[in-house]
């Protein structure tokens, strides 16, 4: 009678849900900081804040705080709108709100686009975190990946149950004692994007911003005739590489599709020894530097 019930609203309610690092066993440990046991629902540090930079070769070891939410109205961080659910039971209409609804646990899937090398683990051993608990998760190991921008997609389920009000009846869904969760109700998990790892190497001395348009120094400099040049951009789009000669004229022109992050462009086209000017351009802005060929 019941099986038509779908809880559409928690495709939505998972899009603000963060992430819980915490999937493969590990042999380390981390202990959560009790600086945030009063805290609501919130990972330290934010996508925003992001993870530290990985360097190449240099043992790597970072931890996060997890306060997992209590209700679904917290783990929406308060909007109310994203909490309703609008279907039929039976000869009954249901337009009810569901914010009190408790988290009893998130799950992290599956975690894809990490540098070889590193790898996660959380303070709960099965991964599975109840809701309202402060815990912790970490990343570390040793990676000698490319230098480059390494975002992760983590895919995240989560359980929850509640009271169906129909007037008359008080009916618990799914049943009483279970939970019901995001991959029963729609078929699939959530994909959360927003963490990313910078790989970047011990001995550089150019910094670059992996949420920003840049372009790095070509190396070697000078070069003979293979040089590899390095840009960065936040989004896959198109970029128009070119190289001027010192009197202005263009010797090389190229149309490049970006991937998200950093990306290589190994130029071995023979050029003349004298001094160059490199440059990428998207939609919004060019980026110029200059190279040397030498004899």
């Amino acid at each position: 009678m019941f099986n038509n019930i779908k809880l559409k609203t928690m495709k939505k309610i998972i899009l603000s849900l963060m992430i819980l690092f915490a999937y493969v066993d590990s042999y380390s440990q981390c202990s959560p900081n009790p600086l945030y046991q009063d805290s609501t629902y919130s990972i330290w540090p934010d996508t925003l804040t992001n993870l530290s930079t990985a360097y190449q070769g240099v043992f790597y070891d970072e931890t996060l705080d997890i306060k997992t939410p209590a209700t679904l109205i917290e783990a929406t961080g308060g909007d109310s709108s994203m909490l309703y659910i609008d279907t039929t039971i039976g000869f009954f209409s249901v337009n009810e709100f569901i914010g009190s609804w408790p988290v009893d646990s998130m799950e992290l899937i599956s975690v894809t686009g990490m540098p070889s090398g590193l790898s996660f683990g959380c303070d709960i051993s099965n991964c599975v975190i109840p809701g309202n608990t402060l815990t912790c998760a970490y990343v570390n190991g040793t990676t000698n990946d490319p230098l480059g921008v390494y975002p992760l997609t983590i895919l995240v389920n989560v359980y929850t149950h509640g009271v169906l009000d129909l007037g008359l009846i008080q009916y618990e869904y799914p049943a009483p004692g279970q939970s019901t969760d995001l991959f029963t109700e729609l078929g699939t998990y959530e994909n959360v994007p927003g963490y990313k790892i910078v790989v970047s190497t011990p001995s550089s001395y150019e910094v670059f911003n992996s949420n920003e348009f840049t372009l790095l120094q070509n190396v070697p400099n000078p070069a003979k005739e293979i040089s590899k040049i390095q840009f960065n951009t936040p989004n896959s789009q198109m970029i128009r590489f070119k190289i001027i000669d010192i009197f202005g004229k263009l010797v090389y022109s190229d149309n490049i599709i970006s991937d998200i992050g950093l990306n290589t462009i190994e130029f071995n086209n023979k050029l003349s020894p004298g001094l160059y000017t490199y440059s990428v351009q998207n939609d919004k802005r060019i980026i110029s530097k200059r190279m040397i060929i030498s004899d």
